[in-house]
C-alpha cells in the first residue's frame, strides 16, 4: 500500500472528495456534513494526528471440535474475540521530527491508553506495534502505522465462602445426629413393650396436630398476596428481597392467579397432612427395626411445614414456634414410668433439633432487609441453639453437641456475611410532620423509596408521616 501517494492524493483534492460527497449525499439522501460531522479528532495518550485510514476486526471466539465419522463439527462459543484496531496516520509540517517524538514518546509509556479513533470513537487500548516511516522524497512529512488492542482492566477470580451452603450442610449433620442420639435412647427402651409405644404415637399426635396448626397461621395465609400481580401498598414487602420498596408484589411480574395460589396452599397443606399421616403410621408401628422410618417420618413433618410456607420470615417465625413444643404426658416413678419418661424426652429432642435445622435451613434463604436484621436473625438462631446445646451437654450427647455446634457457627458466618453490606437501621427525627415522598427525597434523595419509608413508619396517611420513626440510614 502506498500510504505517501494515498496522503498527497487527499491533501490535494480535498474540493474533488468534498464535490464527490454531496454527489453521493444527494443521491442516497441526507446532507454531505451527516457524514463528516461524526468523525472525531484521532489521537492517542493526548497526540493528535491525521488519519489515512484503517482496518479492524470483530467478532467471536469459536473452538472447533471435529469428531470421528460425524460430517458437521460442533463449534463452541468462547466469548467474544480480541478486539484489533490497525490504523495509518500521518503527521506533517516544520515541526514534524517533534511531533513525531512526541508520539514515539507516548507510544514507549507503559500500560493501557486512550485511544479516539474517528469512526468508533474513545477505546481503551494496548498499543500492540507502533512503526514511523520516512521518505526522502517527503520532506515535512511522516507516515505512522499502529495496531492497537482494545483491552480492560486488570480482574483476578475472586473466591467467596459459600456460606449458605454450609448451614445446608451443617443442617444435614444435626439431623443424622439427632436420629442416632434417639435411636441409642429408643432401643433401649422399646424394650419395656406397649407402653412405650403408646407414649411415642402420644407424643407424636401432639406434635404433627400442632405443626398443622400454625401452617393455617393468618399471616402465612397472607404472605400468598405476594406472588399476585399489583401493588399492595404499605403491605406489600417480604423478607426474600434486600429493601422494602422492592416487593414481589410491585416489582417481580407474576401470572399467578388467586386459584392458583389457593391450589398451591391447599397442596401445601395436603402435604403436611400425608406427612402427619406417615408419622403416625410410623409411631404406631415404632420397634427396634423401624427407628429410622420414624426418625425418617418426623423430618417429612418438618420438610412439609416448611414447604407450606412462603416466605423464609414466616419460615422462621413458625418453625421457633414449633420448636418450642414439649410433650407432657404423665408418667410415674416405676421402672416402666421412668423408660416412659425417657422415651417422651427422646422424642421431645428429636422434634427439636429437627426443627432447629430446618430453621437454620430457611436462614440461608432468608434476605435480611438491613444490617440490624441479619443480626436480629442472627440472633433468635444461636439463642435456640445455645439453648439445645446446653440440654445436649447435660445429657452427654458429644455428637449431636459437636453437631449444634458446627451449625451456630455456620449460621453466624452466614448471616454475618450477608448481613455486613446492608445499611443499618437509623431513628429519624423532624420537626413537623411531612408526606413520604418529600421524606423520601430528603433522606435518600429518592422519592420512589417513598413506599418503603410507609412500609415502615406504618402512618395513619402517608401525607402525615410521623415525625420520629426508624428506616434505613442510607
Amino acid at each position: 500500500m502506498n500510504i505517501g501517494g494515498g496522503a498527497g492524493a487527499v491533501l490535494s483534492t480535498t474540493s474533488g472528495i468534498a464535490n464527490l460527497a454531496s454527489s453521493l449525499a444527494s443521491r442516497l439522501g441526507g446532507t454531505a456534513q451527516s457524514y463528516f460531522d461524526q468523525l472525531r479528532p484521532a489521537s492517542f495518550r493526548g497526540v493528535s494526528f491525521v488519519s489515512l485510514g484503517g482496518e479492524s476486526s470483530f467478532g467471536r471466539r469459536k473452538q472447533l471440535h471435529e469428531y470421528p465419522q460425524r460430517d458437521v463439527p460442533w463449534v463452541e462459543d468462547l466469548g467474544r474475540g480480541t478486539r484489533r484496531i490497525r490504523l495509518y496516520a500521518f503527521v506533517i509540517g516544520d515541526d514534524v521530527i517533534a511531533q513525531r517524538d512526541t508520539m514515539i514518546a507516548a507510544c514507549e509509556t507503559s500500560g493501557g491508553g486512550d485511544l479516539i479513533h474517528p469512526s468508533l470513537g474513545k477505546r481503551t487500548v494496548s498499543l500492540m506495534d507502533f512503526r514511523s516511516i520516512e521518505r526522502w522524497d517527503a520532506g515535512r512529512y511522516f507516515e505512522f502505522q499502529f495496531e492497537f488492542i482494545e483491552g480492560g482492566p486488570r480482574t483476578y477470580p475472586s473466591a467467596a465462602a459459600a456460606t449458605a451452603q454450609g448451614v445446608t450442610n451443617a443442617s444435614t449433620v444435626l439431623n443424622v445426629a439427632a436420629a442416632a442420639s434417639f435411636a441409642k435412647q429408643a432401643l433401649g427402651a422399646i424394650e419395656y413393650g406397649a407402653a412405650i409405644v403408646g407414649i411415642v404415637v402420644s407424643a407424636s399426635l401432639g406434635w404433627y396436630t400442632y405443626a398443622k396448626n400454625i401452617v393455617g397461621d393468618a399471616r402465612n395465609l397472607f404472605q400468598l398476596l405476594f406472588n399476585l400481580p399489583g401493588d399492595f401498598g404499605r403491605f406489600g414487602g417480604s423478607a426474600t428481597v434486600p429493601t422494602f420498596s422492592q416487593s414481589p408484589s410491585s416489582s417481580v411480574s407474576s401470572s399467578a392467579t388467586t386459584e392458583s395460589l389457593i391450589e398451591a396452599a391447599t397442596a401445601a397443606r395436603a402435604a403436611v397432612d400425608t406427612a402427619s399421616a406417615t408419622l403416625a403410621a410410623a409411631a404406631a408401628n415404632l420397634g427396634s427395626t423401624t427407628v429410622d422410618a420414624y426418625t425418617a417420618a418426623v423430618q417429612g413433618v418438618v420438610t412439609a411445614v416448611l414447604g407450606a410456607t412462603n416466605d423464609p420470615d414466616d419460615s422462621i417465625r413458625l418453625l421457633t414456634t414449633l420448636s418450642g413444643y414439649a410433650p407432657s404426658t404423665q408418667t410415674t416413678s416405676s421402672t416402666i414410668g421412668t423408660a416412659m419418661g425417657d422415651m417422651q424426652v427422646a422424642c421431645g429432642d428429636l422434634f427439636r433439633r429437627t426443627t432447629i435445622a430446618s430453621i437454620a435451613s430457611a436462614s440461608s434463604t432468608y434476605q435480611p432487609t438491613s444490617s440490624d436484621d441479619a443480626t436480629r436473625v442472627r440472633d433468635l438462631l444461636t439463642d435456640l441453639i445455645d439453648a439445645e446445646m446446653t440440654v445436649a451437654g447435660d445429657e452427654g450427647d458429644d455428637e449431636t453437641y459437636e453437631a449444634l455446634s458446627a451449625l451456630r457457627e455456620a449460621v453466624v458466618a452466614d448471616l454475618n456475611q450477608r448481613g455486613a453490606g446492608l445499611p443499618a437501621i437509623k431513628t429519624f427525627s423532624f420537626a413537623a410532620p411531612m408526606n413520604a415522598l418529600a421524606l423520601a427525597t430528603r433522606l435518600y434523595r429518592d422519592p420512589t423509596r417513598a413506599d418503603e419509608l410507609i412500609a415502615q413508619a406504618n402512618p395513619a396517611h402517608p401525607a402525615f408521616m410521623p415525625t420520629s420513626f426508624k428506616a434505613l440510614a442510607d
